[in-house]
């Protein structure tokens, strides 16, 4: 009992984070352990060596919050919908204590072990849970399949399913190669991207191109013939979890026939294929040239999208014409239209900055941040489709993952290729 409790003291940390990723299907029950990270700083701070490494931790993580929520705070004053830019900015600011605490509570390279283990797990357990619910119509706790997508353990929220296994991929396949044989690295990647897939969601779609990007960039690397070894079958693997999930899914094969529609070059094509988002886009474009400076406001896109809509736009009809599309559904044209150019500065020192930090870092040190790196870029990645990127869900990803990525930096454990 008493090596338990001390095994539970030690781990609580790594359990806290396991349980934000384990949490985010259900609404907004992920926010207890941001919260709880956020709370705990002050009580970190009462030990000096956890002041020098707050401080430590700060010249990563305060210039990336600051390229991320100055923009909000200083888009706030003249922003349409006082009632969405001033709350959500003075609530951001828990994103700053969270990752510090992370920083502080996961430096030691057992307990990121432990976070990636708990994911992929996780990860895993979604994964099956969705093939479940495509074989029988229900997943393994009873939700049953939404009728536009499948949604597995996201009930309502189906278009969470797909891009979150995807965004989140690079902890289970870097635990799996980590530590199990190369077989279940394969595994572990087929059953990941076969969910992704049969969700339906191409955003999904894009993020696991890009992880896999990732890993070939990961692999050329000297020091990485075992991951080189592996990914040589890759393609295969790929392309027979696809003819797998396309001869299983309708959803698949419509998805597939849809996506055609940009090699029409027809308009009307063209639009269809993104889902009605062309005249989300020219909007937001809209938007960021009448407020270049500081955008609409952060959060405030709906309410401002209206004056600047064509007419007969489907999203204001959608909005009653009160409101149009909750945000741009890209987030550079999120960034721009929201925050405008003091906002597309942030984004782009931001990429900078946490680029530079990895080029800082220690061979061992990049090797053991690549997992948390690599999911951040696959969720800011500009050439995709997007959650709202200063909403809830996506920011808590995003403080989280950076949180986990500045304990790597800051540890001095050489993981090499463990």
């Amino acid at each position: 009992m008493n090596a338990l409790a001390s095994r539970l003291r030690s781990d609580w940390a790594a359990w806290l984070a396991v349980s934000f990723f384990a949490l985010l299907p259900f609404r907004r029950l992920a926010e207890i352990p941001v919260t709880a990270f956020a709370f705990s700083l002050a009580f970190l701070a009462a030990n000096p060596e956890n002041r020098r490494q707050i401080r430590k931790a700060a010249r990563f993580v305060l210039p990336l919050f600051l390229c991320y929520w100055l923009p909000i705070f200083i888009s706030s004053f003249d922003t349409v919908a006082v009632w969405k830019s001033w709350p959500n900015a003075l609530t951001s600011l828990r994103f700053l204590p969270a990752a510090l605490a992370l920083s502080v509570l996961l430096q030691g390279p057992a307990a990121r072990k432990l976070v990636l283990l708990g994911t992929a797990w996780v990860l895993l357990f979604w994964a099956v849970d969705g093939f479940v619910q495509l074989a029988l119509g229900k997943d393994l706790l009873g939700i049953p399949m939404n009728p536009d997508r499948l949604n597995a353990l996201f009930g309502k929220r189906y278009q969470f399913y797909g891009p979150t296994l995807a965004m989140l991929s690079p902890l289970a396949l870097e635990h799996a190669r980590r530590n199990w044989r190369p077989w279940a690295w394969m595994v572990t990647l087929g059953l990941i991207l076969g969910g992704v897939l049969i969700a339906g969601m191409r955003t999904g779609w894009v993020m696991m191109a890009v992880v896999l990007a990732g890993y070939a960039l990961l692999a050329v690397r000297s020091g990485n013939r075992p991951l080189r070894r592996m990914l040589l079958i890759t393609p295969v693997v790929c392309a027979g979890v696809f003819a797998a999930v396309y001869f299983a899914s309708p959803l698949v094969q419509e998805r597939i026939a849809v996506s055609r529609a940009f090699a029409t070059g027809v308009h009307a094509a063209v639009d269809e294929s993104s889902v009605e988002r062309l005249p989300i886009f020219r909007t937001a474009l809209k938007m960021y040239r009448a407020h270049p400076v500081n955008g609409v406001g952060a959060r405030a896109f709906a309410l401002a999208y209206p004056p600047y809509a064509e007419p007969g736009d489907i999203h204001v009809k959608k909005g009653g014409g009160k409101e149009g599309a909750s945000h741009a559904h890209n987030v550079v044209l999120e960034v721009m239209a929201d925050t405008g150019t003091i906002g597309l500065a942030g984004l782009l020192l931001g990429f900078v900055l946490g680029y530079r930090a990895l080029k800082r870092a220690s061979p061992g040190q990049r090797l053991d941040a690549f997992p948390f790196a690599l999911g951040v870029f696959v969720i800011l990645f500009p050439l995709n489709s997007h959650f709202a990127i200063f909403g809830v869900y996506t920011s808590s990803l995003i403080w989280i993952l950076t949180g986990l990525w500045s304990a790597a930096l800051m540890d001095e454990h050489e993981p090499g290729s463990e």
